[in-house]
């Protein structure tokens, strides 16, 4: 009887002992799993903060690229270039325009004024896109570099307008450069980026001398620029003389 009972105590002890052994083991189990959640948690958090800083990295160095864009600009603006163009800016041209129209006042040669206005640009830049405007605008600088002589003086006025001093020249010689650059520009090929059929491109332009139309700068400028509009009110690709 002694030796049933200590069988029966002897098995009990033993399914005791392995049900504690399976809740161990369980528990541990269970903390693995949670142990294992955790790290992806982490990992997941690590890998959002990353690309946090990834993103704000890439907006510093759009702003960086901005700042050095702006600094380029103006570094060429007080070295007189325009930075499209690279022709002469609008500050350079007017003091040019007032040495030189002082020395042919005190020399007693002719001076002209030549204005050139691209016809339709803004038609252009919203059509195509603005990288196409700037393109007629640097093959527009191009043709009327080439086509002026080295002491003469182009430059960019402003938006699609360019200006030339033409030294030792009336304002019947400058109309004769000037078609020599209106008919330049109207052959001038340019394509549509998506189509490549060739964009129409005109120019207006007016000249104004010194001494038919004035003595002074602002006088050449004013005189120059209404005989621009009425050209472009005739219906642009044309040269026009300022009015006496």
């Amino acid at each position: 009887m002694k030796a049933r009972i200590a069988e029966m105590l002897q098995t009990f002890h033993g399914q005791s002992t392995h049900r504690q052994a399976d809740a161990t083991s369980g528990v541990a189990t269970s903390a693995g799993a949670g142990s294992g959640s955790g790290q992806v948690r982490r990992i997941q958090g690590q890998t959002l903060q990353t690309e946090k800083l990834l993103r704000e990295k890439d907006r510093e160095i759009d702003r960086l690229r901005h700042q050095l864009a702006n600094a380029e600009a103006r570094l060429q603006e007080l070295m007189g270039q325009d930075v499209l163009t690279a022709l002469p800016n609008r500050h350079i041209f007017k003091e040019h325009l007032t040495h030189s129209l002082k020395r042919a006042l005190r020399l007693g040669y002719s001076l002209s004024l030549m204005l050139i206005d691209i016809d339709h640009l803004r038609d252009i830049n919203l059509k195509y896109g603005h990288e196409v405007g700037d393109l007629v605008l640097v093959e527009v600088a191009k043709i009327l570099k080439s086509s002026v002589r080295e002491i003469d003086m182009p430059a960019r006025w402003g938006g699609e307008e360019l200006v030339t001093v033409l030294h030792e020249t009336d304002a019947d010689g400058a109309a004769v450069v000037a078609e020599r650059v209106r008919r330049r520009i109207s052959m001038l090929e340019v394509k549509e980026p998506k189509t490549g059929k060739p964009i129409k491109i005109t120019a207006s332009l007016a000249v104004a001398s010194y001494p038919q139309h004035s003595n002074d700068p602002q006088g050449l400028l004013e005189a120059a620029s209404e005989a621009l509009i009425q050209a472009k009110e005739d219906g642009c690709n044309r040269v026009l003389i300022a009015n006496k």
